[in-house]
């Protein structure tokens, strides 16, 4: 197949290396992947990738949510991006405890503790959330070019007479006339 990979890389220009052969990808952006192994642990599944990092609130939120469909992953994505705003807001530059080691001295060495401190990325993590939107509206606007017209409701009926009856005119005390 020849062209190119078409898998965007980190700054956001497409990808310039050949797919590999009979691939759509390069070897950097997964033509080299045979899938996902079977029975594996760590196979994505419904409700397991954010749930447990949820707040109550959330959590009820998320109950509600119809996953699957694109409006509903565009308002997951939202509330995700609503908490990475606040804590960027509370948190800014300030360090945040990435690890915490405690090591065990052996003999004639003292035991000593070691703490990472990490700066996060929450203005890195806003531009992919918002992303992610953004691709998910274009997704829904696609969806919903494709989608038949939904029919309006009826909201006035017009009944107009065509012929009279075979008897002649009606008059006004219902005889025929």
């Amino acid at each position: 197949m020849a062209g190119t990979c078409g898998a965007r890389t980190r700054s956001g220009a497409p990808c310039k290396r050949a797919p590999m052969d009979g691939k759509r990808r390069c070897k950097l952006h997964g033509g080299a992947s045979t899938g996902p192994k079977k029975g594996s642990r760590n196979a994505a599944k419904p409700g397991s990738l954010y749930s447990a990092y949820l707040t109550p609130e959330e959590s009820k939120i998320a109950a509600a949510l119809t996953l699957g469909s694109v409006d509903e992953e565009i308002r997951l994505t939202r509330i995700r991006l609503m908490r990475a705003l606040k804590l960027e807001q509370e948190r800014a530059d300030t360090a945040e405890l990435d690890s915490e080691v405690e090591r065990d001295g052996a003999e004639n060495v003292t035991a000593h503790h070691e703490r990472h401190l990490k700066v996060r990325d929450y203005a890195g993590l806003i531009d992919r959330l918002t992303a992610r939107i953004a691709m998910l509206e274009k997704t829904r606007a696609e969806l919903m070019k494709d989608a038949a017209p939904a029919d309006s409701p009826v909201t006035k009926i017009e009944i107009e007479v065509v012929s009279a009856r075979k008897n002649g005119p009606v008059s006004d005390d219902g005889a025929a006339g």
